[in-house]
């Protein structure tokens, strides 16, 4: 690739001037429309282009964001707090969100000790003991505790199925 000369510089500079001069200089065509995408072509032979789209025939394109600034100091300043309200606003909620996730964890950790606990109290629950047999067969009580112990297990893992997907839900 060929070096660009010391006029080809200079011309890509005042080109590049000419397309951003609008937008320092305030004039309120471009400050209206927002912000203004700028393509940087490198051509072939090093030549380097700015218009407003690719150039045909480009080495390399880049997409270059032009930010318009307001003409009025007053309309700056109120653009900046806003900015700045904005930038509070969203780090308080960053912040309230890292709380909730923590205290999450926490009701996560808890809620797989409890459902840990049950499934070995519903494993342990199955050993026959004196009284559970009426003859050949379990007594009521029996299935009772069976029950009661499979519900146990159902809440716990009802509540840290939850958890968890309010978890997923914050993430």
């Amino acid at each position: 690739m060929a070096r660009c000369s010391f006029v080809m510089r200079r011309r890509n500079c005042w080109r590049l001037l000419a397309l951003l001069a609008p937008c320092v200089l305030g004039v309120p065509t471009l400050a209206a429309a927002g912000e203004r995408a700028v393509f940087r072509s490198q051509m072939p032979d090093g030549r380097v282009a700015y218009a407003d789209g690719p150039a045909a025939g480009a080495v390399r394109s880049d997409r270059l964001l032009v930010e318009p600034h307001p003409g009025d100091p007053a309309q700056a300043l109120a653009a900046q707090r806003a900015l700045e309200a904005n930038r509070a606003r969203l780090l308080q909620q960053g912040r309230a969100r890292a709380l909730k996730l923590a205290e999450l964890d926490r009701g996560i950790d808890v809620a797989q000790q409890e459902l840990w606990v049950a499934q070995s109290a519903q494993t342990d629950g199955q050993t026959v003991v004196e009284g559970d047999r009426q003859g050949r067969r379990f007594a009521p009580s029996y299935w009772q505790r069976q029950q009661f112990l499979a519900q146990a297990v159902a809440r716990a893992r009802l509540q840290l199925d939850a958890l968890r997907a309010e978890r997923a839900a914050l993430q």
